[in-house]
């Protein structure tokens, strides 16, 4: 399908958003297990209720845009995964461990962050309800608040 409108984009990356939030719940459960420290684990798994409540207001979006809610991959959300995986196979200090953890969940809210100003910019040009643009505002907010959490602990960590 060629996207030749901004609401076809809009829509091609709400459906990105939802995906990868979808992935997140995972991801972090994983990124959890497989830390080395429960400050770490906590990041990650105290982030878990955004993550929930970030997929409840992406449903509510297609909703109040009278889409069907679905899911649509993306290649970097793909890698970010694979990354992952490569992580939790390969690396065994638990100083690296932390400190992989904390570097994916970081790419993985700039990924977030990255989309939701997409979409940001996008429903500020249509003709989207004011309630969406409120929600993906929300969703961002929430993003920044855990990527802030993880660059607080590398710093505490260089301080050390």
């Amino acid at each position: 399908m060629s996207i030749t409108t901004k609401q076809e984009m809009f829509e091609r990356e709400l459906q990105k958003l939802y995906h990868a939030e979808i992935e997140i719940l995972d991801l972090h459960s994983d990124l959890a297990t497989a830390a080395a420290s429960d400050e770490v684990r906590e990041i990650f798994d105290g982030h878990e209720t955004d993550t929930v409540e970030q997929i409840d207001r992406i449903e509510v979006m297609f909703e109040e845009l009278d889409l069907e809610p679905r899911e649509r991959g993306s290649p970097i959300m793909e890698g970010l995964l694979a990354e992952k995986d490569e992580f939790i196979a390969e690396v065994a200090d638990d100083d690296l461990r932390d400190l992989d953890a904390i570097s994916i969940g970081m790419i993985n809210e700039r990924l977030e962050i990255t989309l939701l100003d997409r979409l940001i910019m996008l429903a500020d040009e249509l003709d989207v309800p004011s309630s969406v643009v409120e929600y993906l505002k929300k969703n961002r907010d929430e993003a920044q608040v855990a990527l802030s959490r993880m660059q607080q602990f590398l710093e505490e960590r260089r301080s050390r």
